[in-house]
């Protein structure tokens, strides 16, 4: 949202400070005037988290160590009629597993991953927007930016096992940087937007342009051995196990194109009922695709509690930058196309409590599709449809209290049109529940809790090959996978709980706040792990996270 629609949280007009401290890391914000002009508003974020820190204290060393930074600056200037902002974002983030990552599960439960991980990535923007206010309820709105974004990672594999158990890190045989992923692009845009009141209702209209450059690249070193894979993906005769190799997997792209898109709108109110009616056309540069996009929603008030509300439109999702350079095949991929189709209500019982229920449809075409794991490319042969309910149930009661229950059932369906005919997304989880409550027991003392649940994703049936042989490679187990997403996994559902603790110290508000996450340790629902050190399946396991912090606000 900060990047596409430079909207971030405008500063106070009084002066308010925090810093947060928490076993990750600490942040600091501050909002409020900005000290160089009377009318001019000042939003300054800081973080830095460090995740590897925080995993040796749970010894959990074996994730890695990823370390996330962020830096926001914003600034709005209101004149008169005008309306000035600036902002600029910084995000360097880092994530490192080495060997000495690897080789602190061997004490613990043994050694599950020999994964080889480096990344680093740079993400900036700086912007400007400016808005003008004019007649009665009119507004324009324009907005130039530039952004960049810079990483680098790379992926390689250990062979701890070729090694005595305690044998140091540094004499522990590896293969770094196996293969290495370049992303590197820039864009500069420019989004004008306008709205103004008209006889019928509300319209809407605007002009977006951008100019991108793109710099990508994939690069194996060598030729790589990979022991988990599908039964259709290629391999050596009579080997149970595939075979990464640089002609299939290297890739370079680079190219500069410029995207344009341009929407009308407008809003028709009659009163208890409006009707929406817009129109989108898009150029896509690096697809050379001109899209039309026509969207309408209907809304009408029944009466004072019971609303009614409808929606159809087509929309278009167009290929990652990393997905189009992955391979030359995929340089002139298709965006995809989503037809989508939405009937819902909004009912308040009384002032308190209300009933929110939406039912919808999405006819899904020109899907991605895979064609494999020894090289990356990628057709738009998919379909599929998309269904489900979504419903919300929200309370407040007397003495602080409140409380909220979701429920969510979604069916998404996708065909390859391979042969294979329809199997459920990666994604569905069929069923989904949630139920929270949060009590403000008093001006110190806060309490939240929320109960989750969520049906098994789907997933394959496999089945592990024994002692694996491959050239001059250590005895490894394989796992061929088949029959896709035929099954479903476990369920999951957790408990997770939250306190806060505020008490005010001259001119400073303490707050210490404890986050328990999984509180019962209930199961986790992810798709088990493959050892293809010891041909065990690897369930993820089912801990409970304490968080513990303090956060330290100052106003003036």
């Amino acid at each position: 949202a900060s990047l596409l629609q430079l909207e971030v949280v405008d500063g106070a007009p009084s002066p308010v400070g925090s810093l947060r401290l928490d076993l990750a890391g600490a942040e600091f914000l501050y909002e409020g005037p900005s000290g160089f002009h009377d009318n001019t508003t000042m939003f300054i974020e800081a973080r830095r988290f460090d995740f590897g820190q925080l995993f040796e204290i749970i010894e959990e060393e074996s994730l890695g160590a990823p370390v996330s930074t962020d830096v926001i600056l914003k600034t709005h200037t209101r004149l008169d009629d005008d309306e000035f902002e600036f902002l600029a974002i910084y995000v360097p983030e880092e994530y490192a597993r080495d060997v000495n990552h690897i080789l602190a599960a061997e004490a613990d439960e043994g050694i599950e991953d020999v994964t080889l991980q480096n990344e680093d990535q740079d993400l900036t923007l700086i912007g400007g927007t400016w808005r003008r206010m004019f007649g009665n309820d009119g507004e324009w709105t324009n907005r130039i930016y530039y952004r960049e974004s810079d990483r680098v990672s790379s992926e390689g594999e250990a062979y701890p096992d070729l090694v005595p158990p305690g044998t140091p890190a540094e004499q522990v045989p590896v293969r770094e940087q196996l293969l290495t992923v370049q992303e590197k692009e820039s864009e500069f845009g420019w989004r004008s937007d306008v709205s103004f009141g008209n006889g019928l209702g509300i319209f809407r209209a605007g002009l977006h342009l951008t100019s991108n450059d793109i710099d990508y690249s994939t690069e194996l070193r060598e030729d790589w051995i990979r022991y988990i894979y599908d039964s259709d993906d290629p391999r050596p005769p009579g080997a149970n196990y595939i075979v990464l190799q640089p002609d299939a997997i290297d890739s370079i792209y680079s190219a500069s194109e410029t995207n344009y898109a341009a929407y009308g709108e407008q809003v028709f109110d009659w009163g208890d009922a409006n009707f929406r009616a817009g129109i989108r056309y898009d150029h896509n540069g690096f697809g050379d695709e001109d899209l039309v996009s026509p969207r309408f929603g209907f809304n009408y008030a029944m009466s004072p509690r019971l609303r009614f509300s409808a929606t159809a439109g087509i929309f278009y999702q167009s290929p990652t930058n990393l997905a189009r350079a992955a391979d030359p095949d995929n340089f002139d991929l298709e965006s995809e196309r989503l037809a989508h189709f939405s009937l819902g209500f909004d009912y308040r019982f009384s002032d308190n409590l209300g009933l929110l229920v939406e039912a919808y449809y999405q006819d899904l075409d020109n899907q991605f599709v895979h064609s494999g794991r020894t090289d990356a490319g990628i057709s738009n042969d998919g379909e599929g449809t998309n269904a489900g309910v979504d419903v919300v149930l929200t309370r407040t009661f007397e003495q602080g209290w409140s409380a909220d229950f979701v429920y969510s059932w979604n069916r998404y369906r996708v065909d390859d049109n391979d042969g294979r005919g329809e199997y459920d997304w990666d994604f569905n989880r069929e069923h989904f529940v949630a139920v929270g409550g949060r009590w403000e027991i008093n001006d110190r003392w806060q309490l939240a809790a929320r109960w989750k649940y969520g049906s098994g994703l789907p997933t394959y049936r496999y089945v592990v090959h024994d002692d694996v042989l491959a050239p001059d490679s250590p005895v490894r187990y394989s796992q061929e996978r088949f029959d896709l997403n035929a099954v479903r996994g476990d369920a999951f559902h957790s408990l997770d709980v939250r306190v806060d603790y505020r008490r005010r110290i001259g001119p400073v508000d303490l707050v210490l706040f404890a986050d328990v996450l999984n509180v019962y340790g209930g199961p986790a629902g992810l798709q088990p792990e493959f050892n293809i050190l010891t041909g065990e399946i690897v369930d993820e396991e089912e801990e409970t996270l304490p968080l513990l912090g303090l956060i330290v606000e100052y106003a003036w």
